[in-house]
């Protein structure tokens, strides 16, 4: 069976989160994709093992010490032949390694090379430091994501890697898409920053129209959308958007019949009397109860389950996105791909692989012989 990206070959210079995740996207779609690491260390998410696991199967490891005009050399051997290069240095640095854009291109026009960086190769801000949390507050999520007091919560999860991560799937399969046309590959500069003020549509949108700036409500703020707390101390979720036939059936399921008819405007200005209704039905019910009255009415809810219960849930696993990955005592549980293609499916073929676990087979095939390789490992240029 084919892979959607079967042929293509990726080059993976980046480490820790958004950039190895969007190579493993592009592995599991069939790329050949292989892991450029430092020697010795490796990746340094490496060191956090969990991490690594999850976001770096179906690929290749090469350990090369760009620092070395040696390494450098292969690395631009590898990328004659490639499709797609991905990095994640500050701006300037993959220059400075001469492993840049403008080398490769004059290499191999047809070279892809997305680079994934805070804020980006140019604007005030293009070499400033930073990771998630830098660029969830200064994207303005951290600002409309607070508790029941008004102060800001971090969230449970990396937000800007992963966004940026699937939006440099989006920008590279783009451009794939337009050297079929052309014959020619591009560059391309995804900013986390930038992934991350483009998730606000509805606050910005709010914004930009009525110029009055969004805040967050407390938690529960609003009685057809939120968490509430069941008389067995669990918590319910209920997401009634726009829809009022839902916040009907709601009401019906909760004995609150005269407050049937409301829509969402007038349910979120009378929210002040409206939620504690809600929230006292709810609370006179265990988890148990409030699903089954709300399930009869079809009103969107559930219950608010921990991350193993999440991932043992029969639409979870039905979905395959618990994933045995591997042979025998060396295969690993992962999670699945979100991406059902009925003719060419997403493949987990290997687990992560060792640091430079395919070194001499990749040199060798860029036509270095053995005494080429053994001299550049005596020299410190590879593991």
């Amino acid at each position: 069976m084919t892979t959607p990206l079967e042929g293509i070959r990726v080059l993976d210079l980046s480490q820790l989160y958004p950039g190895p995740l969007c190579t493993m996207i592009l592995a599991d779609l069939g790329a050949e994709v292989i892991k450029v690491e430092p020697p010795g260390t490796g990746d340094h998410a490496r060191t956090f093992r969990f991490l690594f696991n999850q976001i770096n199967r179906n690929k290749k490891s090469i350990a090369l010490n760009l620092k070395h005009p040696g390494a450098q050399e292969a690395f631009r051997g590898l990328a004659r032949t490639a499709d797609i290069v991905v990095e994640g240095f500050r701006p300037g640095t993959t220059a400075r390694l001469g492993v840049d854009y403008e080398t490769l291109r004059a290499l191999n026009p047809r070279i892809i090379y997305c680079s994934i960086s805070g804020f980006g190769q140019d604007g005030p801000y293009r070499d400033r430091p930073g990771h998630d949390i830098n660029y969830m507050a200064m994207g303005g999520v951290l600002g409309l994501t607070r508790d029941k007091d008004g102060n800001p919560v971090v969230l449970g999860f990396e937000v800007a890697d992963i966004v940026s991560a699937l939006n440099s799937v989006i920008a590279i399969q783009a451009a794939l898409m337009a050297r079929d046309r052309t014959g020619e590959g591009q560059f391309v500069d995804i900013a986390m920053l930038d992934c991350v003020v483009f998730l606000l549509h509805n606050s910005v949108g709010s914004y930009l129209e009525t110029g009055e700036i969004p805040t967050i409500n407390p938690l529960h703020a609003t009685p057809h959308y939120g968490i509430f707390k069941t008389a067995d101390g669990k918590h319910l979720v209920i997401g009634i958007a726009h829809e009022d036939w839902f916040w009907n059936g709601l009401c019906d399921a909760l004995g609150l019949e005269d407050a049937k008819g409301l829509n969402t405007f007038q349910r979120v200005m009378g929210k002040t009397e409206l939620l504690p209704r809600v929230e006292k039905a709810i609370g006179e019910r265990t988890l148990e109860e409030a699903l089954r009255v709300l399930a009869e009415k079809d009103v969107p809810c559930c219950a608010l389950p921990r991350i193993d219960e999440a991932l043992d849930d029969p639409q979870v696993r039905h979905r395959g996105m618990v994933a045995r990955v591997g042979e025998g005592d060396g295969a690993i549980q992962q999670l699945g791909s979100p991406y059902k293609l009925s003719h060419t499916p997403p493949r987990f073929l290997a687990p992560p692989p060792a640091l430079g676990q395919h070194t001499d087979e990749l040199l060798r095939e860029a036509g270095m012989t053995e005494e080429e390789i053994s001299r550049l490992r005596e020299e410190g240029a590879l593991a």
